[in-house]
């Protein structure tokens, strides 16, 4: 906080993949100016807790920030506000449609990944070896004991 009230945040994220492939890392940070940033975006898990919801993401870098339709008590999905959530997101970025229960979310979305093969691939001279990809994309994943 400064002295005037507003908030800045800044978040360091980093990452690794390895695959049939060979291996990928990512780094950056997030910067975030404002006030009441966490009333404006809060955590998805806190929000929710083990309350089922769908949600209309964008995703990169492991984290998504959506608008989520819950249950009321009246058993109606209602809309129940923007929230951030980290997870298994696949590629680079990517946009869809997404349940999450506790510990389990499926989703379905458009993916962009770029994969970058490297130097120094036998019989690989003079080809381009970088792709750049989008795609339908179906993923569920468990996060057992958070």
């Amino acid at each position: 906080h400064t002295p005037s009230g507003l908030e800045v945040s800044l978040t360091p994220h980093a990452g690794i993949g390895l695959g049939s492939r060979g291996g990928s890392a990512e780094a950056g940070a997030t910067l975030r100016v404002g006030s009441g940033l966490k009333k404006l975006m809060p955590d998805g898990d806190k929000v929710f807790g083990e309350r089922s919801r769908w949600f209309v993401y964008a995703a990169g870098s492991g984290r998504a920030v959506g608008y989520n339709f819950a249950r009321t008590r009246d058993g109606v999905y209602a809309r129940s506000g923007y929230t951030q959530d980290k997870g298994s997101f696949l590629g680079d970025a990517s946009i869809g449609v997404a349940y999450r229960k506790g510990d389990m979310q499926t989703s379905f979305g458009v993916v962009y990944r770029e994969i970058d093969a490297g130097k120094g691939l036998r019989g690989m001279n003079g080809l381009d070896t970088d792709v750049s990809e989008g795609l339908l994309a179906f993923q569920l994943s468990i996060r057992p004991g958070r």
